[in-house]
């Protein structure tokens, strides 16, 4: 065992019950993080991004976005007076 790990369950040890829920808390934090790098297991969230990209098609054509809501308000708006 290292002298890290010794001194973390040491220190634990020491911890009135009350206290271990927040060790316990911060440590699933710490090992969500772990699992959460880009070698670690993906999840399933992370995994239908990359089939959604996947399926995504570029596009060559350039969107006017502004012209496109003018156009929607316009559309969506036009009988009020």
């Amino acid at each position: 065992m290292t002298v890290m790990k010794q001194r973390a369950i040491d220190m634990i040890s020491r911890m009135p019950e009350e206290k271990l829920y927040y060790v316990v808390q911060l440590l699933e934090g710490v090992e969500g993080l772990l699992e959460n790098r880009a070698d670690g297991p993906e999840t399933p969230e992370q995994r239908a991004l990359k089939d959604l990209q996947r399926f995504r098609k570029r596009s060559d054509a350039e969107i006017d976005y502004k012209a496109e809501l003018a156009k929607a308000r316009e559309e969506k708006y036009a009988g009020i007076n």
